[in-house]
């Protein structure tokens, strides 16, 4: 049975979509502290509140905004303070839009990297110190399908985004290897969220022949999250359907 009892993990973006799942599916097998982060602090405290009814779990609901080093680091030092470790920490913290190529801004490129790269690092960073003198640890980042097929409806800044998250992940996993740090990417495909319900995803694309749920990405965050992938670091396990076979 897969179990995180005992273990701390903190998870961005989890007020809704992938990030709210993985929260649930982390509570679901005994995690011991839940540290939840979003902007979206009401929708945020409502997702933790359906959780503990369901499993138990009561998870601690702290408003960040990743893009912020600051903002980073004094989670981390919260959610150290909270339970004297990290081990585990879930990046699902992301924007996307649809949009063609003369139609993204200099100011929505500004916005999406600062999201889902930028802020991601800084948060890596500041969990990796932690991790380093705790004696090990793992990260878990969120990328898309989109980074290697270069997206379907999305404006290009999120493809590119999700890109340098596959390739950051890597370079963070081989500074942590001698140190026990695993450090691994999921990229989902077509999956149903809140954010991706105007993109017109048509199941029949799908070889599985359904669009994915949050629930499908975060089995696959569990696996990585958990002891059975004590030798997997700087790999990409891809959530798809079958869309790309590689």
């Amino acid at each position: 049975m897969f179990t995180l009892e005992n273990k701390t993990a903190i998870i961005t973006g989890a007020a809704g979509g992938i990030g709210a799942a993985c929260a649930l599916m982390f509570a679901r097998h005994g995690i011991k502290t839940l540290i939840m982060t979003d902007v979206r602090k009401e929708n945020l405290d409502k997702t933790a509140g359906e959780i503990e009814k369901e499993t138990g779990i009561k998870g601690a609901c702290i408003a960040c905004d990743i893009r912020r080093e600051a903002e980073d680091e004094a989670l981390v030092a919260e959610a150290l303070q909270k339970a004297g470790r990290i081990d585990i920490v879930v990046n699902c913290a992301g924007v996307s839009r649809m949009g063609g190529l003369y139609e993204i801004s200099e100011d929505q490129w500004d916005f999406t990297f600062d999201i889902n790269v930028k802020g991601l690092f800084f948060l890596c960073r500041a969990a990796y110190r932690v991790m380093e003198k705790q004696g090990g640890g793992c990260i878990i980042n969120l990328s898309s399908q989109a980074a290697r097929s270069g997206g379907l409806v999305v404006s290009p800044d999120y493809p590119s985004s999700k890109a340098a998250v596959l390739t950051l992940t890597k370079s963070l996993a081989k500074s942590g290897a001698a140190r026990n740090i695993r450090v691994n990417t999921v990229s989902p495909g077509l999956i149903a969220t809140e954010m991706t319900t105007t993109f017109g995803y048509d199941p029949k694309t799908v070889p599985l022949g359904r669009l994915g749920s949050g629930a499908d990405v975060a089995g696959a965050v569990l696996f990585l999250a958990s002891d059975y992938a004590s030798y997997i670091t700087g790999a990409c396990i891809d959530v798809n359907g079958g869309i790309a076979m590689i």
